[in-house]
C-alpha cells in the first residue's frame, strides 16, 4: 500500500513537471514571436494564446495580430486566426526549430490609405529597412498555407471609400531551408508575401478601377 502511494506521488510530480514544462515552452514561444514581430514590423505584435502539446507534434494559436503602424487608425492591420501548427516539439529545446506545416484559415487584413501613405506599404517598408538580428536559434518551416483570407479596404483619396477583396490561397515552401534563418528572418519571408498579396488584391478588386493610377503610386509594389 505504501509502495502504491509513493508511486502515485512520483507520477503526480512527473505530471506536474511535464505540465510546467509545457506552460514554460508556451510562454517562451509566445514572447519570442511577439518580440521578433515587433522588432521586424516596428509596431505592436500580439500573440493570443498559443497551446503547444508536449505529448504530440502540434500547436494551436488563437491569434497573431499585427497592429497598425503609427499614423493610422487604431486596431489591427493583419489578424491571423485559426492557426494550426505541425512541429517537432522537441526541437523547441534545441538551436534549430523544425516546423512541418503552418495552416492559417480566414485571416483578415486591413488596407488603409490615409493622406499620402498606405498602412501595408508602411509595414512592408519597415520590414525592408530592418536589419537581420543575430539569434542562437534558427528555424525551418517546410510549408506555410494561408486560406480564405479577406482584405478590407479603406481609402480617403478623392473621397472616403470602402471595398473588400479576397486571398483564396497562398502557399510558401521550404522557409529557412537554404541557409540558416533566424525566427525574425523566417517571419520576414512569411509576412512580405502576405502583404504583397494583400496589396495586389486590394488594387485589383477594390481600388484600381476607382482610383486608377493614384493609389498605385502610393503602393509602388
Amino acid at each position: 500500500m505504501k509502495g502504491l502511494k509513493i508511486t502515485g506521488i512520483i507520477l503526480a510530480i512527473l505530471l506536474g513537471a511535464v505540465l510546467a514544462v509545457g506552460m514554460t515552452i508556451d510562454g517562451i514561444v509566445e514572447s519570442g514571436i511577439e518580440d521578433s514581430g515587433s522588432d521586424l514590423l516596428k509596431t505592436e505584435v500580439e500573440v493570443d494564446d498559443i497551446d503547444i502539446s508536449v505529448f504530440g507534434s502540434s500547436a494551436d494559436m488563437d491569434g497573431f495580430i499585427v497592429y497598425n503602424p503609427e499614423g493610422f487608425t487604431e486596431g489591427a492591420a493583419i489578424s491571423l486566426k485559426e492557426i494550426e501548427i505541425d512541429l517537432d516539439v522537441q526541437s523547441l529545446l534545441t538551436d534549430k526549430i523544425l516546423i512541418n506545416k503552418i495552416r492559417v484559415k480566414k485571416p483578415e487584413i486591413f488596407f488603409e490609405q490615409k493622406g499620402q501613405e498606405v498602412n501595408l506599404r508602411k509595414l512592408s517598408s519597415n520590414i525592408d529597412a530592418g536589419s537581420d538580428a543575430d539569434s542562437e536559434k534558427t528555424i525551418i518551416i517546410k510549408e506555410f498555407i494561408l486560406e480564405e483570407g479577406k482584405v478590407k479596404i479603406h481609402s480617403e483619396l478623392e473621397k472616403e471609400r470602402s471595398a473588400e477583396a479576397s486571398i483564396d490561397r497562398l502557399v510558401l515552401n521550404n522557409i529557412g531551408e537554404s541557409g540558416s534563418k533566424t525566427i525574425q528572418q523566417a517571419m520576414k519571408q512569411i509576412m512580405s508575401p502576405i502583404i504583397r498579396e494583400a496589396l495586389s488584391e486590394a488594387v485589383k478588386s477594390g481600388l484600381k478601377d476607382i482610383l486608377e493610377e493614384k493609389v498605385n503610386g502610393l503602393i509602388d509594389f
